[in-house]
């Protein structure tokens, strides 16, 4: 009889050891059904440390951010390399006032692959509101670096280069991130009204180092189409200038310098230097009229004359034997004042043509442009007053 009482005993044992391991199951079960089923985060514990914790820090991290970072940390415990876990730590953790953590945890999310931009702009926008500028300008990087949410990358731009400390800690990254200088090129082109915000932060980024001078040129080129010279002369550094001086057609192998002529790439059009100093060789197969050679001019007010010549064994004043090609001169102001005229000129070259640069106009923008045919070793001259 004694044998048998051991025999229930043991059998009770085994029934209970299974239930405990068939409720173990059945957590870890819900837990991971919760993924998908927001109805079942109810029936996890707290503090499982599998997927309903890390789906509920997110949401919980906006009313009761303590209690989110502990909801967090559980998911982190057993699965620490998940980079979402690492991201809805983050959230947690910024809610909670916890910098510090909350960069570590990013940091190493991204390194894991982390795409997810909910959590940066949840990031940017606590951060924003604290004033915290060096981790809004980090995670506007990082989205930039994502290569999408423009509109939101535009958004957060704008509310960062208003203040001064904003657009300094941009600057900060934009000297070792070419995605943010796409990105705040981007923002400059759909926003133009930034210009003198963008202007400083390209100043500053230059301060904290070198960048590409290309880069620079496309920031220039956008102020100066905006009449912003003052901006681009405030950052434009002498290292990137193109070393033509005067009015000469100059072909430097660093084409950059927005103050130097533009040869535009374009089918049926080709241009090379002259045999001369400061002259071009252009030719056009095309039967409309293209244009082959530009520049933006920063003339004081005033009249001037524009001369275009050519070598004398080029044969006529403005194209060359057999192949005659007219060449017209277009001088605009850029950004002219409500009711004044943009066209300060837009003829088919003469013996000399004169313009007149009012007070308004600050910035000019002068282009060449060409019918069929070719012109040889052409020059071009720009003269104040009627000489």
């Amino acid at each position: 009889m004694s044998g048998r009482p051991a025999r229930i005993a043991g059998w009770a044992l085994r029934i209970a050891v299974f239930l405990v391991l068939a409720g173990i199951i059945a957590v870890f079960q819900v837990d991971r059904a919760s993924r998908d089923r927001i109805s079942l985060l109810a029936w996890v514990p707290p503090g499982l440390g599998g997927f309903a914790d890390g789906n509920i820090a997110r949401p919980l991290a906006l009313v009761k951010p303590d209690m989110a970072v502990e909801r967090a940390t559980a998911t982190l415990k057993h699965r620490p390399v998940d980079a979402g876990n690492l991201a809805a730590f983050a959230v947690a953790a910024i809610e909670a006032d916890d910098e510090a953590r909350a960069g570590q945890a990013l940091s190493l999310a991204a390194q894991r692959g982390w795409r997810d931009t909910y959590t940066q702009v949840m990031v940017i926008g606590s951060a924003l509101a604290s004033q915290r500028w060096e981790v809004v300008a980090q995670r506007i990087d990082a989205l930039a670096r994502l290569r999408r949410e423009e509109q939101a990358i535009n958004g957060f731009l704008s509310l960062t280069v208003r203040e001064d400390e904003g657009r300094r800690a941009i600057a900060k990254r934009m000297a070792e991130s070419e995605p943010l200088v796409e990105a705040v090129t981007g923002f400059l082109d759909s926003y133009s009204e930034y210009g003198p915000e963008v202007a400083q932060t390209v100043a500053y980024a230059e301060e904290e180092g070198a960048l590409e001078c290309e880069r620079l040129a496309r920031v220039a080129r956008l102020l100066l189409s905006e009449s912003r010279a003052d901006e681009v002369l405030g950052f434009w550094p002498q290292r990137c200038d193109s070393g033509g001086e005067g009015m000469g057609f100059a072909f430097a192998d660093n084409q950059a310098d927005p103050f130097t002529w533009q040869f535009p790439s374009q089918a049926g059009v080709s241009v090379r230097p002259g045999n001369e100093d400061g002259t071009l060789t252009a030719r056009n197969r095309d039967p409309l009229r293209r244009r082959f050679a530009s520049r933006y001019l920063l003339l004081e007010p005033g009249s001037y004359t524009v001369r275009l010549e050519q070598s004398q064994k080029s044969g006529t004043a403005y194209s060359s034997p057999g192949r005659p090609a007219e060449v017209q001169v277009f001088v605009r102001c850029v950004r002219p004042e409500e009711g004044a005229s943009a066209v300060l000129l837009n003829e088919p070259y003469a013996d000399g043509l004169l313009f007149v640069v009012p007070e308004s106009c600050k910035t000019q923008h002068l282009s060449l442009t060409l019918g069929k045919g070719r012109v040889t070793d052409l020059a071009i001259q720009l003269s104040p007053g009627g000489a």
